[in-house]
């Protein structure tokens, strides 16, 4: 028998939210601060995936405002770019791309129902309708996220998307991915890796400042004090997956390979954010394209585009679960 799913409005941290939950996991949505999902927890043991930081409070964002002034924590979404820059093309040439996209900081609406709920939003500086909706497995510790971006502009729109889930980090964790895929190094705070700018290395190995080969999947202390990135070729199976070896527990992403990709993957070893207490988390991010700034993803033409008029579609389905090897994770994301 399916097992009944739930969907109730609920208050998290003094915010209206919306709380979606089957027997397996519990998912939680703010649609006031960016339709961020804020807390994603296994029910068979209550683990808390998500990065949660009660040093700083959630706030309303100010739009066009720096992502770190804020709480820095949960899931959001980066649309049209992950960094700042300016929108190189005509019509829009010159218009200011806010730093992390302009969704992260724009309150969105919510409509649930029974076993779902259907967010969206509108794009300030740019004509597009921006929509995504949360839908719960009956029977399974599994959530698809399903997102629709409509152009009415008669000009078509380049863009890059990311998912942002900044998934809380314990030293010894692994990140998992099919096979040995391309990785490009963006940026590099602190001293455990070095290179330079986009160049490639064959995952999972990077270069420490000190010219020794580092294993970029294992994630090490917070006393580290890096924040670095790299992007990674998705491949066919198109998955990912953040695996603590030490109690069994996962969390991942399957999507399709052919509208998503990339695969961007930052691993903060506390020294990120500037003020304040640093956080510790991994996040994975299937996108669209890379590096950050659009304006270099469309000079690489990396870009993905919706044309005028016309609507572009794309999904993810978000696991967690328990296994006690890698290819028992790989098994469950792809079963």
């Amino acid at each position: 028998m399916d097992s009944p799913i739930r969907v109730a409005s609920i208050t998290f941290k003094n915010w209206a939210a919306l709380a979606l939950e089957n027997d397996f996991v519990r998912i939680v949505v703010i649609p006031e601060i960016g339709g961020k999902v804020v807390s994603i927890e296994s029910l068979s043991n209550h683990r808390e995936f998500l990065w949660q930081d009660d040093t700083r409070p959630y706030r309303h964002p100010r739009y066009g405002d720096v992502f770190g002034n804020y709480d820095a924590s949960g899931f959001d979404e980066c649309f049209p770019s992950i960094g700042e820059c300016d929108y190189p093309e005509f019509p829009w040439d010159g218009v200011r791309v806010p730093d992390h996209g302009e969704m992260w900081c724009t309150p969105w609406r919510a409509e649930p129902d029974d076993k779902s709920v259907h967010l969206d939003a509108h794009g300030v500086r740019f004509p597009y309708h921006f929509e995504k909706s949360l839908t719960l497995a009956a029977n399974a510790p599994r959530c698809t996220i399903t997102y629709r971006v409509t152009n009415p502009a008669p000009f078509d729109f380049k863009y890059c998307w990311s998912a942002h889930p900044l998934f809380a980090a314990s030293e010894g964790m692994c990140i998992l991915l099919p096979d040995h895929p391309d990785a490009r190094l963006v940026f590099a705070l602190g001293n455990r890796v070095a290179g330079d700018l986009q160049e490639t290395y064959r995952w999972p190995w990077l270069r420490t400042p000190a010219g020794e080969m580092l294993d970029y999947s294992r994630i090490g202390s917070p006393a580290l004090a890096a924040n670095d990135k790299v992007y990674v070729d998705v491949g066919d199976e198109g998955w990912c997956a953040l695996y603590d070896p030490t109690t069994g527990d996962f969390v991942g992403f399957r999507f399709a390979p052919e509208l998503i990709p990339y695969l961007g993957i930052c691993v903060n070893h506390g020294a990120y954010p500037f003020e304040g207490a640093k956080g510790f988390w991994v996040a994975l991010e299937p996108c669209t394209g890379y590096p950050d700034a659009l304006s270099d993803v469309i000079a690489l033409q990396k870009h993905a585009t919706v044309k005028s008029r016309s609507s572009v579609s794309w999904s993810l389905a978000l696991h967690v679960g328990q296994a006690d090897s890698v290819a028992e994770v790989r098994r469950q994301l792809l079963a």
